[in-house]
């Protein structure tokens, strides 16, 4: 038997990372078959999915170090905010396979440097270490001035990811951007791209099944109104402001659309309801606040178009994104980061530049009008979510990384593996060519002498 030990959030904690791992859970359990046992650590929280509580052995996070030692491997999952800080620190501690939700960290790493340890200086010493001396000077110039950190302004730039890649056996990531980024340190860690699954059954939501959605939720909706659907925490980054300032334009030029933010509203936005009040169209946009699992997966059935803006990014890949594409339902995105991986004729991409309103009025006018172009949007981006993002096909290859990182976890201290790896790589380098068939034979007799991956 292998022990795994996952560290992650999980519900009722409000992120969308124990949404993707509960509903992940079911489909590792049977990838990995009865050979592997994950065992769950979290962070003040008392799990509510009875699938979760059911079918694994729960613990608190602060519990891990005092056992570390029993596990063949640790999974970490790594996000952008606070439910991360204790994970983070632990993967640093005790190396294991990351699981890198968003590419850039800087907001979490920021917080545990500036306001969890208060320590200005070490802060500035982790920008050096993980983008150079010119990155730590910008930084300090940031603070002397009283300006917007390095985060906040430029985080796909600096990332701040560095350290917890080359201190980890392995990565998981979820688009090729990251994967392509990462791989530029040279840290000799493998990356593994896994696609980030849609979490439901890829097949295009029909018309009845978008009326009952619309009659759960009490949604009205006027005869040939469009319902716009903008899906996650509501803050700035999502361009909220700009959404609202084209669908009021679209109405004054007659169109109808009901705009519904599915999310809970942030700080930084907390003048949106009044900006709506103003505009108004209070009849026409609705901010859900908070909703369960099951209600945003209600509002996205319901909605005709869905909204996915991202400026500035953190270089993460959307997992409303996904399921908007597993429904057939017509999608706007900011062509930045993550969501230029996706085809012209799946997604509609608009600029974050000055234009990012007009476009966006644009957009939605040519999918509500244009009905063979909505059609093929749709058809296009179903036939993407069916060839990657099934989740039992998404959990194979989960698994399947993770079971190499065990074998080579085993092995990787063992004092002949050691010795043959080494007597290979001199053998290697003195060719002083590259000889993939070489590469491929020596990988071969590593596997077959150890029963482990290299």
């Amino acid at each position: 038997m292998y022990k795994i030990a996952l560290l992650t959030p999980l519900h009722p904690q409000k992120t969308g990372i124990a949404d993707y791992i509960e509903e992940m859970l079911p489909y590792l359990r049977n990838a990995f078959g009865n050979e592997y046992q994950i065992d769950l650590f979290v962070d003040d929280c008392k799990p509510n999915n009875e699938d979760t509580v059911s079918n694994h052995k729960i613990f608190e996070i602060d519990s891990y170090e005092d056992v570390h030692k029993d596990y063949d491997l640790t999974i970490y999952q790594i996000g952008n905010n606070g439910f991360h800080f204790k994970i983070y620190k632990l993967a640093l501690k005790y190396p294991g396979i990351v699981v890198l939700h968003d590419y850039a960290i800087h907001h979490m790493v920021a917080a545990i440097f500036l306001e969890q340890m208060k320590n200005d200086t070490a802060y500035l010493e982790e920008v050096r270490y993980n983008h150079g001396r010119k990155a730590k000077d910008l930084a300090f110039q940031r603070f002397a001035k009283g300006e917007l950190g390095l985060w906040e302004t430029n985080a796909i730039e600096y990332p701040m990811n560095r350290r917890i890649i080359s201190s980890s056996l392995g990565a998981i990531v979820f688009s090729q951007f990251a994967k392509e980024h990462l791989e530029t340190y040279g840290c000799n860690v493998p990356i593994h791209r896994v696609y980030l699954h849609c979490g439901g059954e890829c097949e295009k939501c029909s018309d009845k099944e978008r009326d009952a959605a619309r009659k759960r939720l009490n949604i009205e909706t006027a005869p040939n109104e469009t319902v716009i659907g903008v899906f996650g925490f509501v803050g700035k980054t999502k361009r909220p402001y700009s959404i609202l300032e084209a669908v009021n334009n679209l109405t004054q030029q007659g169109k109808k659309i009901k705009l519904i933010y599915i999310g809970q509203l942030l700080d930084d936005c907390k003048d949106l309801p009044k900006c709506i009040e103003q505009m108004g169209l209070s009849s026409q946009v609705k901010l859900t606040g908070f909703t369960t699992h099951e209600e945003f997966q209600d509002y996205l059935l319901a909605s005709d178009i869905c909204i996915s803006l991202r400026y500035p990014t953190m270089g993460e890949t959307s997992g409303v994104l996904m399921r908007a594409l597993s429904k057939g339902k017509p999608s706007i995105v900011t062509n930045v980061g993550t969501f230029q991986e996706f085809s012209d004729d799946m997604v509609i991409k608009i600029n974050h530049d000055e234009n990012e309103i007009d476009e966006l009025i644009q957009s939605i006018k040519q999918l509500i009008e244009d009905k063979h172009f909505r059609n093929s949007i749709a058809a296009n981006s179903l036939q993407y979510a069916k060839a990657h993002l099934e989740i039992e096909s998404t959990a194979q290859s989960f698994a399947q990384f993770i079971k190499e990182a065990v074998a080579y976890n085993r092995i990787k201290d063992n004092a002949m593996y050691q010795a043959v790896k080494n007597k290979i790589s001199d053998v290697y380098s003195g060719l002083n060519y590259v000889d993939d068939e070489f590469l491929e034979h020596a990988t071969n007799i590593l596997v077959e002498m150890f029963g482990g991956t290299e």
